[in-house]
């Protein structure tokens, strides 16, 4: 019986930093603060998922951040935690026409907050809910 011999390549890996070189850096916009991190997370998830808003309210219904939006969102804030526990159903009217709310509980430094989605198909609704969701929860972490 012959043995065969496996062809071993060599690992590559990509090349480290180096001090007083330029990072590439693969987001086109990099915010300092948070809240504007914040708000440019949550507009490219209502862009991409063609969503209403996108709003994360604390345990009290407050409003903590949102999507760049001239509504009104302290009732929808109010409401969102009760969403969120499972407690009630939000049927949510705007312009006379039945939207889709999505709630996701995110745990940070202790706290438990409520990103919620408005708006668009219920598919695309969820899928940037759970983006948003990580992405404040990262955000806010860091």
């Amino acid at each position: 019986m012959e043995t065969q011999q496996i062809e071993k390549r060599p690992l590559r890996l990509p090349p480290l930093p180096r001090p007083g070189k330029p990072l590439y850096e693969r987001r086109r916009n990099r915010f300092q603060d948070t809240k504007s991190a914040l708000i440019a997370a949550f507009d490219g998830a209502v862009s991409r998922g063609e969503l209403d808003l996108v709003v994360v309210a604390d345990e009290s219904g407050f409003v903590v951040s949102q999507s760049t939006t001239d509504l009104d969102l302290t009732m929808l804030a109010a409401v969102t935690p009760l969403v969120g526990r499972g407690r009630a159903r939000a049927t949510v009217k705007r312009d006379g026409q039945e939207r889709g709310l999505s709630v996701k509980a995110i745990e940070v430094l202790g706290e438990t907050l409520y990103v919620a989605c408005l708006g668009g198909k219920f598919g695309s609704r969820e899928r940037e809910l759970a983006t948003s969701a990580s992405a404040a929860k990262r955000i806010l972490l860091s």
